[in-house]
């Protein structure tokens, strides 16, 4: 089934795929069960995953855009989270300061990756069903990771609530000002339902993984 090439490097096994995209294992098998990134399995029966097709995944393709309409606003959400992150206000807030290096590094990532299913969102009218799947994954590798990181959930609303505003910001900033008329409202419910759906995956999750950590603490 190995018919991208021979080259190893273009291809990373399960653990390295998951470091690279700050997933968990089940996420990863499930984006490659349908498609969403290329996969083969050795002779011995352990899976491959294209590095191309993750590097894609974690860029969400914020930088390149593809002219689609919701790329204005992923990028404008973008450049609103990265200005607050620099802030010096964001330090003093503790669902910020209970975050180490490499958990912010997870929390960038998975903002952009959902940036880009916003656009994707946003930009098309069909497949739609298909990125919310998509957003509740992400959602639900959101709500895992607070968990781990031993986030109060009061913190992991705060930290929602601070990738939510820099999205509804920019929905105002692109679509008030620019967008055709009716565009700002359309704009504004599609990308409340998107914000929606991952934070209703990420309490399900936040709780799941919350409930199973005393088992695991006394084991």
């Amino acid at each position: 089934m190995h018919q991208e090439g021979n080259d190893e490097r273009q291809w990373l096994p399960l653990r390295a795929a998951c470091r690279l995209v700050e997933a968990n294992q089940a996420t990863l098998r499930h984006w490659a069960d349908r498609g969403l990134i290329r996969a083969f399995r050795t002779p011995g029966g352990h899976r491959r995953f294209s590095r191309q097709d993750l590097a894609s995944l974690v860029e969400g393709e914020l930088a390149r855009g593809n002219g689609r309409p919701g790329d204005d606003l992923a990028r404008a959400a973008l450049r609103r989270m990265r200005r607050r992150l620099r802030g010096r206000g964001v330090v003093h807030l503790s669902w910020y300061g209970g975050i180490d290096g490499e958990g912010r590094t997870r929390m960038r990532l998975f903002g952009r990756r959902l940036l880009g299913l916003a656009a994707a969102y946003l930009g098309r009218q069909s497949g739609r069903q298909e990125v919310l799947v998509e957003a509740r994954l992400i959602g639900e590798a959101y709500g895992q990771e607070m968990a781990r990181l031993g986030l109060s959930l009061e913190e992991v609303i705060q930290a929602f609530a601070f990738f939510r505003n820099s999205l509804m910001e920019a929905v105002g900033v692109v679509l008030g000002t620019a967008g055709p008329p009716g565009a700002f409202v359309r704009g504004w419910l599609e990308a409340n339902r998107l914000a929606d759906e991952v934070l209703q995956a990420l309490g399900r999750a936040y709780e799941g993984a919350s409930r199973k950590a005393p088992a695991h603490l006394d084991g």
